[in-house]
């Protein structure tokens, strides 16, 4: 059961008390994911840059996300990790 690592950076936009995501990137790897996720930070109300791992066959995600960089305001169960 092979499987393919994604780097991705997630935006939040905040309108009122509602938090919105924002077209999420796919990066190279984890150091262009953090690198984005601090650029984005300047631009969004909060950023999170994180890692999955998806079977190549059918995407199905294989473990838990894990999250490598959290920048700006969040939701309190993605801040709190």
């Amino acid at each position: 059961m092979a499987g393919k690592t994604y780097s991705v950076v997630l935006p939040f936009e905040k309108r009122g008390k509602r938090f919105l995501t924002v077209q999420p990137a796919q990066c190279r790897s984890e150091e262009n994911a953090i690198g984005r996720a601090e650029r984005d930070a300047k631009r969004f109300a909060g950023v999170i840059a994180f890692r999955q791992v998806e079977k190549d066959d059918t995407g199905e995600v294989l473990d838990e996300s894990a999250i490598f960089a959290r920048h700006g305001q969040l939701l309190a169960d993605i801040a709190d990790e």
